[in-house]
């Protein structure tokens, strides 16, 4: 008896870690400092899909020093943990750089009190245009801070 008692327990046991890892992640839903929507689901300290727009500058470094700004759309690959900074890198379609695509770099750095996740999100990157007397090429950065809450 005692034998099938502990059997019992520890497929218990290994069925409820298992039935805990495939939990669905929360979606969260919140704004940033300029009123942009941001989303992203999260499990435990994990942050995924994080989506959102971030404000951005860009400088040309070429003699002109000609200036755009706009939104950039925030989309990092890697996932973020609750209480870390996490750089990750992509290449993917940059507005200011008319939707060519550029190697975007992230950083992403989360914080939780109670059931509120807030944070900093920095992005930039660098493209070139090519002109007729020489190639342009510009410096591209922007930042913003958010808060979220569950949907």
């Amino acid at each position: 008896m005692s034998r099938a008692i502990s059997l019992f327990t520890c497929l218990f046991l290994a069925w409820f870690m298992f039935a805990a890892d495939f939990a669905a992640a929360t979606p969260y839903k919140g704004k940033t400092k300029g009123g942009s929507s941001v989303t992203f689901a999260l499990k435990g300290k994990k942050v995924t899909g994080i989506r959102t727009v971030v404000p951005t500058l860009c400088l040309e470094t070429t003699g002109g020093y000609a200036s755009r700004a706009g939104s950039e759309l925030f989309q990092p690959v890697a996932a973020g943990k609750i209480g870390k900074t996490v750089k990750s890198k992509a290449l993917q379609p940059a507005a200011m750089n008319v939707g060519a695509k550029a190697t975007k770099n992230y950083e992403v750095t989360l914080k939780k009190r109670g059931r509120v996740v807030s944070g900093k999100l920095k992005l930039n990157f660098s493209f070139l245009i090519p002109d007729l007397y020489g190639a342009r090429i510009y410096i591209c950065s922007g930042s913003t801070s958010f808060t979220a809450r569950p949907k």
